[in-house]
């Protein structure tokens, strides 16, 4: 099994939230930060798109920091980041994504 590789800017909130959950979650993982401009290339070839997070989980390229911690839910389930409670976790959810 290979380690996740996040792709990241050193400095960025959406980067530093999908960095805390991995710790969090103390999943094992390669961080590859790019610089802002130079990194355009790299990540459209990998994604499609250029923005950054990146997380490369089980080969997949997962962009955007909601979808990279909802697939590090499935993957790792403990510990949960969001409430098991089903209305408190889509209350979670609907902040995150206020």
């Amino acid at each position: 099994m290979t380690l996740p590789v996040l792709w990241h800017f050193t400095i960025s909130h959406f980067n530093e939230k999908v960095r805390w959950a991995l710790d969090f979650k103390r999943v094992p993982h390669l961080r590859r930060a790019l610089l802002p401009g130079s990194h355009f290339l790299k990540i459209w070839r990998m994604t499609g798109q250029t923005a950054l997070p990146v997380l490369v989980l089980d080969g997949r390229p997962i962009h955007d920091s909601t979808r990279i911690i909802a697939a590090l839910e499935r993957a790792h389930p403990e510990p949960p980041l969001y409430p098991r409670n089903e209305p408190e976790r889509r209350r979670a959810l609907e902040l995150e994504n206020f």
